[in-house]
């Protein structure tokens, strides 16, 4: 499983509120799976493997087939990465990097030359003309034809810097001999005995597959890759704070895989969700009070996923309903799953044969958020099972609390309150030969929820309310 920080979070989260009209009834919203949006993912039926998400975007901008190749493995789990191998190369994922970096290219052809002191690969000193990239780094130069493809292709973030000079190497794939020139990610081959005298990659990758001393079963052909559960939840009347962290929620699972077997863990996949981070401070309950906090309205993305890991049928391993009932999440009762970080987790098993993709977005004219999860469809289905509603517990008295950045005289109602009550549901998940692989009982409680309102300087809250004393926490790192 990829993830971002592991630097400790405190959000308060699992009692979530962050609306003028918190307690408005929610817009109206598809209940469960959303429609599937097109495929983001691309098939190869030359070797049965799938590229999809920021692989996919990475391989069709910088060269696609005529560069790269085919792909020979779907996205595996190697040491503390995941790659996937193509015939020329080896794609590794680094979510801890920035966007543009999150897909690179292996190291090869660094690999490859560890070692070697024959004269092509003896730094020297060199200068630039237009036909001529010298590069101090390495002590090495890129002429003519080499430097034309390294510059048209990606050049330093998909090749990285020269390790050689030009010069003539027999080829291991065929035993021909061709001018070659190494590179720290990539081998070039001139072929002159092709149409267009064309420019090619080595085949390092498919060389670097057979030395990985991975299972045979990771080139076996596999399947298209399909949508295997959606789900879309509103946010409709929530203030600014809360919909800018929905957003950068929403961001931080977008495009993350989930290894067959691996387990995942919503609050190390979402790092650290502070200030510095863009996340901003709003108010949220905690302990039955109202506070400021930062990170305010993360529980509407792990909301959210859940309800698509449900409709997939994928393995829950830890989930928790709100202590209170969300309005939000109303369009179908106990439906919801809080995250508190680091005491309260949202966790699911990808218990497929294959990777499982995530997407995630948000619609801020629409006020959704939406999951979607891709991998190998293996037939199974998921079945919810009520939900049934029992035990309800009628709201108490009013909370009123003290808010001095408010203007004077202004009183927000926070909470419009909601009863108590107890729901039981149900998910059993069909194997496509009839076997049950999961009957999960998934009982929800949730507490009476009082109306609350914040009030500013000159305000008298009314007789018979609860006044709560004022407090404001930060997050922690």
């Amino acid at each position: 499983m990829l993830h971002r920080s592991h630097r400790p979070v405190f959000l308060a989260l699992a009692l979530l509120l962050f609306a003028g009209t918190i307690g408005s009834p929610p817009a109206p919203v598809a209940a469960a799976p959303a429609s599937a949006p097109a495929s983001p993912f691309r098939y190869f039926p030359e070797t049965g493997h799938n590229i999809g998400a920021r692989i996919k975007t990475f391989f069709e901008q910088k060269g696609g087939i005529g560069v790269f190749g085919l792909p020979l493995t779907e996205v595996v789990q190697e040491g503390n990465l995941q790659v996937q191998y193509f015939e020329r190369a080896k794609f590794e994922l680094h979510p801890e990097f920035e966007p543009g970096h999150y897909v690179s290219i292996a190291q090869l052809g660094r690999q490859l030359v560890e070692g070697r002191t024959e004269a092509p690969f003896v730094p020297r000193v060199g200068v630039n003309d237009a036909q001529t990239s010298y590069f101090p780094q390495t002590g090495h130069t890129i002429r003519l034809g080499f430097r034309n493809f390294w510059l048209n292709n990606g050049g330093l973030q998909v090749y990285g810097y020269p390790l050689s000079e030009e010069f003539s190497e027999i080829s291991p794939d065929d035993g021909r001999e061709y001018t070659v020139q190494y590179f720290e990610r990539a081998k070039f081959e001139y072929h002159p005995e092709t149409p267009n005298n064309a420019i090619q990659l080595a085949r390092l990758g498919a060389q670097a597959l057979d030395r990985s001393g991975l299972p045979e079963a990771y080139r076996k052909p596999m399947p298209p890759i399909t949508a295997l559960g959606h789900a879309t939840t509103g946010y409709y009347g929530s203030i600014t704070e809360r919909v800018n962290n929905i957003a950068r929620g929403a961001a931080r699972m977008n495009g993350l895989i989930v290894a067959a077997g691996a387990t995942f863990s919503f609050n190390t996949a979402l790092g650290s969700a502070s200030s510095e981070d863009g996340f901003v401070e709003g108010y949220a309950i905690v302990n039955g009070k109202l506070e400021k906090v930062t990170g305010g309205g993360i529980c509407q993305i792990s909301t959210t996923m859940y309800r698509a890991v449900f409709n997939a049928g994928l393995d829950i391993v830890e989930r928790r309903p709100h202590s209170f009932v969300i309005n939000f999440y109303e369009n179908i009762d106990g439906f919801d799953a809080t995250v508190f970080a680091p005491y309260v987790d949202f966790k699911w098993r990808n218990d497929t044969s294959g990777p499982i993709y995530m997407f995630a977005s948000t619609d801020p004219k629409k006020a959704t958020a939406t999951f979607s999860l891709y991998g190998f469809d293996d037939g199974r289905t998921a079945k919810m099972v009520g939900p049934v509603s029992k035990n309800v517990k009628t709201q108490g008295i009013a909370n009123w609390q003290y808010d001095p950045t408010l203007k004077r005289g202004e009183v927000r109602q926070l909470v419009h309150g909601r009863p108590g009550k107890e729901v039981e549901m149900r998910r059993v998940v069909t194997a496509a030969n009839g076997k049950v692989i999961h009957n999960d009982n998934l009982q929800s409680k949730y507490r009476p929820w009082e109306d609350f309102y914040i009030y500013g300087p000159g305000v008298k809250p009314p007789k018979g309310v609860n006044i709560i004393a004022p407090k404001t926490v930060q997050s922690k790192q």
